[in-house]
């Protein structure tokens, strides 16, 4: 039986002396904020665990270009912050409040419930239809990835061995976006992982629609855009009709697996459900700021 013992605790209290450590240990070493993912997992080789919480990395601020989110702030910040009640920014509220109980969230971090890259993961998608990108620093320079081309594969990232996330950035949209985040789990307890979930934003001028995103959960190997969808979408009227065909459009994209927890076919139909409901969501908001 593999077992779970790291030899090492170790929390930096500066970026240099954190890539001292991942220096050191390579492979062998677990960065490190919440746990919630990494305890659960346990990973067979981990020598030593690398606490990045005392490095400064927790806050939400607004600036000039959009909202900076750093990578160990509590999920729990972000379902109670009022920078992120305001409007357009609301879907990263809703997906916070929607994850896990409030013991996870009160642990879990941003950070590391993106790095898990986990396909039922709910604040990627929140994520994903604000256009966020993630900040990635490692030893010699740092870069910049569109959330979308963060996540390549189950459980797999596009972070190298030797980087590792400093913050999110979020940038400014327009207010009267409407956006919304929706889930659906197998049972309707707060732990329980999502069965399917999305995200949609939504710009119209009118009843037009100029811009659409639309990001599903639990349907891939990682979250993905429903493409075709926010073609079809882009330049209608959103009436009933037109939001209904654009949703079984979302639902074909998709590329859901049957597992224990539900079948492929109840997984496609429900990204209907969902999606719809989610469009027509985000035209009421809409409305709501253009009146």
């Amino acid at each position: 039986m593999a077992y779970f013992r790291p030899k090492e605790y170790c929390q930096p209290s500066n970026i240099a002396e954190f890539f001292d450590l991942l220096s050191k240990y390579q492979a062998k070493a677990r960065i490190i904020a919440g746990g919630t993912d990494l305890l659960v997992q346990k990973p067979f080789g981990t020598e030593c665990l690398i606490d990045i919480s005392g490095l400064g990395l927790s806050y939400i601020k607004k600036t000039d270009s959009g909202i900076h989110i750093g990578a160990t702030t509590k999920v729990v910040a972000l379902e109670n912050s009022p920078l992120l009640a305001q409007n357009p920014f609301a879907v990263l509220s809703e997906a916070a409040h929607a994850m896990a109980g409030p013991t996870v969230r009160n642990m879990a971090t941003i950070g590391g419930n993106i790095c898990n890259a986990s396909p039922a993961a709910d604040l990627p998608i929140a994520l994903m239809v604000l256009n966020a990108s993630v900040e990635i620093m490692g030893p010699g320079a740092s870069r910049s990835l569109p959330i979308g081309e963060f996540f390549v594969n189950v459980n797999k990232t596009a972070l190298k061995d030797d980087e590792f996330v400093l913050e999110i950035r979020i940038p400014r949209s327009p207010r009267s976006a409407g956006t919304s985040f929706l889930k659906l789990r197998r049972h309707q307890t707060a732990v329980d992982l999502a069965l399917v979930n999305t995200a949609v934003s939504v710009e119209k001028t009118g009843n037009i629609c100029d811009n659409v995103k639309i990001a599903l959960g639990a349907v891939a190997k990682t979250a993905i855009y429903a493409i075709e969808a926010q073609k079809y979408l882009i330049g209608r009227k959103l009436d009933p009709e037109v939001i209904k065909s654009a949703a079984k459009i979302a639902s074909d994209e998709s590329q859901p697996i049957n597992d224990i927890r539900g079948s492929a076919d109840y997984r496609r139909r429900m990204v209907e459900v969902l999606v719809r409901r989610a469009i027509e969501t985000c035209t009421r908001r809409c409305q709501l700021w253009e009146n």
